[in-house]
C-alpha cells in the first residue's frame, strides 16, 4: 500500500462520487456508509495442458505490513482517485506482479459489497496463452503459484489471508462466471 495515494470515495450505490477522496495513510475506512472505497480485484487463470482451470495466487512478501507470507489473490487493489475502475485493475496487475494486461483482456466476473465501507469489482483475465514472466516491483509479493480451481477451497484454507478466508462470495461468483463461460 502506498500511504500517499487518495482513494477514490463511492455513493452508496457504487457510483464515483466527483472529486472526492479518502486519504490513503488513514487506511480503510470504518463506521457508517457515507465513506465508501472501491477496490479493482484481478484473477488471472490459465487452462493447463493436461485441460485444468487454475487460478494464479501471489504470496505477499515478508516486510509488508498487513498479512505477510500468505496468499492474496493474483493482484488487487484500492482504486485511486479520478481513476477508472479498469485502470485500477490493470495498474494493479502491473505493479504487484508485473503482468502487462490490456483493458479488453479485463472480463467483469461481479461487483459486490465486502463490507459497508469497501467495494469490491472482480475481473478474470485468461492467462493461458501468456507468458508467465511476472515480476515482483515493489516487494510487496514474493512469488505467485498456479493452483487448481478445484483445490481452491482447500488452498485457501491452509494459505490464504484470513481476511479473505471470510470472503466466501467472490469465490462464488468466480466459479458462476467459469460455468458461464464453459471453463468449468
Amino acid at each position: 500500500m502506498h500511504t500517499d495515494e487518495m482513494w477514490q470515495l463511492y455513493y452508496g450505490n457504487g457510483e464515483p462520487i466527483e472529486g472526492a477522496g479518502w486519504e490513503s495513510a488513514r487506511d480503510n475506512p470504518e463506521g457508517d456508509d457515507t465513506e465508501i472505497v472501491g477496490a479493482a480485484v484481478v484473477f488471472l487463470f490459465r487452462v493447463s495442458s493436461d485441460g485444468v482451470l487454475e487460478l494464479l495466487w501471489q504470496k505477499r512478501g515478508a516486510g509488508v505490513s498487513r498479512f505477510p507470507g500468505y496468499y492474496d489473490i493474483s493482484a488487487g487493489g484500492h482504486v485511486n482517485l479520478g481513476e477508472s475502475l479498469v485502470e485500477a485493475a490493470v495498474r494493479e496487475a502491473h505493479e504487484e506482479i508485473g503482468a502487462e494486461i490490456s483493458p479488453s483482456e479485463l472480463n467483469f466476473v461481479s461487483m459486490r459489497e465486502q463490507n459497508k465501507n469497501r467495494f469490491a469489482w472482480i475481473y478474470a483475465v485468461d492467462w493461458t496463452l501468456k507468458q508467465e514472466d511476472f515480476k515482483f516491483n515493489d516487494k510487496e509479493v514474493e512469488e505467485v503459484r498456479w493452483v487448481p480451481f478445484d483445490l481452491t477451497a482447500d488452498f485457501v484454507e491452509k494459505y490464504v489471508k484470513p481476511s479473505l478466508k471470510k470472503d466466501k462470495l467472490t469465490f462464488e461468483a468466480l466459479e458462476v462466471w467459469f460455468k458461464n463461460h464453459g471453463y468449468l
